[in-house]
């Protein structure tokens, strides 16, 4: 296309234009057969997008919404988990379970630390790491200071 055309490209395709330079415009589509197609092809792809609706017009239908967010939950009560989730023992029984589950872990934490298991733990973890022997030096001295500290973190020397 030629730049004469294509600066009036706007004004040629709505159809609006100056005397004098309509003339010289239709001129040259007369004698130029690349700007005359192309520019007729322009027209026919701007007729074909104004016949296609507006963004007010392609509104959904009055209670479109409603209905799909009923049908999302008609298909949700259908399902197997559907029974489980919405159903008020279901939740009464997750309630329940959660808090044995709790009352569990709290009774097994004191009966723990109340036999001092919990504490004997950490009292041994001390003791060893007291008596650990540094393992350095020749060969034979790295062997004894390992051997040393497994004695010692395993309780048989005290």
């Amino acid at each position: 296309m030629h730049r004469s055309i294509r600066d009036r490209l706007e004004d040629l395709l709505a159809g609006k234009g100056t005397a004098g330079k309509d003339d010289q415009a239709s001129a040259h589509l007369s004698s130029c057969l690349e700007c005359s197609s192309e520019l007729s092809l322009m027209k026919a792809q701007s007729e074909l997008l104004a016949t296609l609706r507006s963004p007010e017009e392609m509104e959904p239908a009055p209670g479109f919404y409603a209905r799909v967010l009923q049908r999302i939950e008609e298909c949700a009560k259908e399902s197997m988990w559907g029974a489980f989730i919405y159903s008020p023992f279901a939740k009464k029984l997750m309630y329940a379970s959660l808090t044995v589950a709790v009352m569990l872990g709290a009774y097994v934490v004191t009966q723990e630390a109340r036999d001092g298991h919990l504490l004997g733990a950490q009292a041994v973890v001390a003791q060893s790491t007291h008596y650990d022997a540094p393992v350095t030096g020749s060969e034979a001295e790295q062997r004894d200071a390992v051997l040393v500290n497994f004695a010692v973190h395993e309780g048989l020397l005290r």
